[in-house]
């Protein structure tokens, strides 16, 4: 009887906290959590979080291998699966995953977030060509131009460019004349030769001399015709071309409006530049002027084509883990390592010199031509 009364008093105690409000997030609770989950009585008795997948998973990654990618700027980290993984993927594959019943649309982009970036960060870092890129910069006369009208001016800029530096073919079209008639037309259709990334931002609106915030452009141009022309002239011709486009001249714009600069052979600063330029001068940051990024005649980038690629048996992958993580982490402000080992790709910037450093510490083992994992974690070859 003696149990039998204590009970009935803490449920009366717990009936007077939910009556009197303090307890109403508890209020869908059990009173007495299932055994063993003791640390968990927030949770609901039927949430998906009490099925520890991640668990599961980071126990399932230890033995896994894997292979790094290499760029000219980034390494490319891809986990192979586990048994339980595969037979995961398979079952989705064979049954399908039910989705959201109802789509939502996109809204307006207002600002630089950190998905773009980082969205930004894996198209540059995974361009496979090993020249060096040109900075381009173009600028506006201090409050004469709107967001709208310099999207419209670098679309132009671009079919210059292909005019200018690509390769033009004489092509034939039939048409029907006004009397009827069939007849044919030709026109000129360019073929780039070059490919750049773009990034869009404003001035600071700031001295005695600002009128407000004006928009300008950073773009990384490849293009190996540049390297045998001079610099000078070439700067003369960009900025020609600029002023043309603006319709806006004159002996300032045309030392002014378009810079050049010739990057060396390590792309690591200058792309980290496009990327986080915006991080110590926050008011350059585009709010309410659409994409703030973008690449042009992506075909020529030789995008996702790494220079070498490595394979790592699931030591040097968990090792690789370890460094990786410290080295993101060092990045951030008061950042802590986190466990990688459960993701799928990772992404990590470094420069030539850091990437052959680690490889060759790991001891990866190089990858030949046309060589791939099978699903069971095994070299083979391709057959020809």
């Amino acid at each position: 009887m003696k149990k039998v009364k204590q009970f009935s008093t803490a449920t009366q105690e717990r009936h007077n906290v939910l009556s009197s409000g303090k307890g109403e997030k508890h209020a869908q609770f059990s009173a007495l959590p299932p055994k063993g989950m003791a640390k968990r009585a927030n949770e609901l008795p039927l949430s998906n979080k009490l099925i520890s997948v991640r668990d599961h998973r980071k126990m399932a990654s230890k033995d896994t291998e894997g292979k790094v990618e290499i760029y000219p700027s980034m390494m490319v980290r891809k986990r192979d699966r586990s048994a339980e993984e595969q037979d995961y993927y398979d079952m989705v594959a064979r049954y399908g995953k039910k989705g959201r019943a109802g789509g939502s649309v996109r809204g307006s982009i207002d600002h630089f977030s950190n998905a773009a970036r980082f969205r930004m960060l894996k198209k540059l870092g995974s361009i496979g060509r090993e020249d060096p890129p040109f900075m381009v910069t173009l600028t506006y006369r201090a409050g004469t131009v709107s967001f709208e009208q310099a999207k419209k001016d670098l679309k132009k800029w671009r079919s210059r460019m292909d005019r200018e530096f690509g390769i033009a073919h004489e092509i034939s079209e039939p048409f029907i004349r006004k009397d009827g008639l069939p007849s044919v037309k030709k026109r000129k259709k360019y073929e780039a030769t070059w490919a750049g990334s773009w990034r869009f931002e404003v001035t600071t609106g700031r001295g005695t001399r600002a009128k407000g915030t004006t928009p300008h452009f950073h773009i990384l141009v490849w293009c190996s015709d540049w390297y045998d022309k001079d610099m000078i002239d070439l700067d003369h011709t960009l900025s020609k071309m600029w002023c043309e486009v603006t319709g806006d001249g004159g002996e300032d714009r045309m030392r002014y409006g378009c810079r050049i600069d010739k990057s060396g052979g390590d792309q690591t600063k200058i792309k980290n530049y496009m990327l986080g330029h915006h991080g110590k001068k926050t008011d350059q940051e585009a709010t309410g002027a659409g994409r703030h990024w973008g690449i042009l005649n992506e075909e020529l980038l030789l995008i996702g084509q790494p220079t070498k690629t490595y394979h790592m048996n699931a030591a040097q992958r968990r090792k690789y883990d370890r460094i990786t993580a410290k080295l993101i982490a060092g990045r951030v402000s008061n950042g802590q390592a986190r466990d990688l080992s459960d993701l799928s790709e990772t992404h990590v910037v470094l420069s030539p010199y850091q990437i052959h450093r680690i490889m060759k510490y790991l001891g990866c083992r190089e990858s030949l031509p046309g060589e791939v994992l099978n699903s069971k974690n095994s070299i083979q070859m391709l057959s020809a």
